[in-house]
């Protein structure tokens, strides 16, 4: 099993993400920098599912933050470690 690095730096974001495994079985670890900071922080993992009947077409590949839920809507691999840092920060409150 290979390990896909991909990178997101823009309007302020700063996210690292490691996909493992492939298709519907994948999942990725999201690393975070704040604005100002020299490390990365791992705040959880995001995973690979398909979306639900409503919203978008019926089983469509997407990414979520929570596992065995289906969104209503397609979100990529960005959209999905945003929603993961804003409950990160949540329980970290």
């Amino acid at each position: 099993m290979s390990i896909r690095r991909m990178k997101y730096n823009k309007n302020g974001f700063d996210i690292i993400c490691r996909v493992h495994g492939s298709g519907e079985y994948s999942w990725a670890d999201i690393l975070w920098k704040s604005y100002g900071e020299d490390q990365y922080t791992y705040i959880g993992r995001i995973f690979k599912t398909t979306t639900m009947a409503c919203g978008t077409t019926r089983d469509t590949a997407t990414w979520h933050h929570v596992k065995g839920e289906s969104p209503t809507t397609k979100k990529s691999w960005q959209d999905a470690a945003k929603d993961l840092f804003k409950s990160f920060r949540k329980e970290a409150a």
